[in-house]
């Protein structure tokens, strides 16, 4: 009997796409450096005065680069599916495909100059000043952290996929997260405890719909509330 590789549904495409994604990042160590260069660079942006067409500029070339690794890996993966034996043709199109690589990753490195040469040694330490004293900033940072961390768990684990299921659960984290920040900026018991309640709907939920397990959840919760609670201590000191 074939297996039927056909994906149903806007969930399960989307799921597809992922694990494509993230089956490259784990499987080459190339895709692990761009993914660490991405999110530097991503990061140092939030926080440099960049003009609406450097923006877009940086954004193009970090798509480029990435676009270009998957299919140099994909490319990869398909001459090996076909001989494992030397070739001049498979070299030629590894090559190739590598050479792609090459010219996305130069163009990146010359627009990330060209961005940042001047911006960065003028705006670095306004830019900490500016995460330390800006909650919409530290939020958005701590958020992308707790969500890379999740991923990587659930790479980790490899149970359920990257928007459904899994150890932990991501709903459960940035729940925990804002829960923790609405702490920090209020003293009023009320509003703690009515931010708790919406932590402890979201948990459950999860549970009820049967996506995490009630372990998955609370692993998910402390591990918001963990990271978050870490990074705002730094900053207060």
């Amino acid at each position: 009997m074939k297996k039927n590789w056909k994906k149903h549904g806007v969930t399960d495409s989307f799921n597809a796409a992922f694990e494509g994604l993230f089956e490259a990042i784990r499987s080459e160590r190339h895709m692990k450096f761009h993914c660490f260069c991405t999110i530097i660079v991503l990061i140092l942006s939030l926080f440099l005065d960049l003009g609406k067409y450097e923006t877009l500029s940086l954004i193009i070339s970090i798509t480029l680069m990435w676009i270009a690794e998957l299919f140099n890996t994909a490319i990869e993966s398909c001459v090996d599916m076909v001989t494992k034996e030397y070739h001049p043709l498979a070299k030629r199109a590894k090559d190739i495909a590598a050479s792609a690589v090459l010219v996305t990753a130069l163009n990146a490195l010359l627009v990330g100059y060209i961005i940042f040469e001047k911006k960065i040694t003028l705006q670095l330490r306004s830019a900490f000043y500016i995460f330390k004293n800006s909650y919409q900033h530290t939020a958005l940072s701590i958020f992308v952290i707790i969500i890379i961390i999740v991923i990587c768990l659930k790479l980790l684990f490899k149970k359920g996929t990257p928007l459904r299921g899994g150890i932990p659960s991501g709903h459960s984290a940035l729940a925990s997260s804002i829960f923790t920040i609405i702490t920090f900026l209020t003293n009023n018991p009320k509003i703690f405890f009515l931010s708790l309640i919406l932590v402890v709907l979201v948990m459950h939920s999860r549970i009820e719909g049967k996506i995490h397990t009630l372990f998955e959840t609370v692993i998910g919760a402390f591990l918001g509330w963990g990271v978050t609670y870490l990074i705002l201590l730094l900053l207060k000191m």
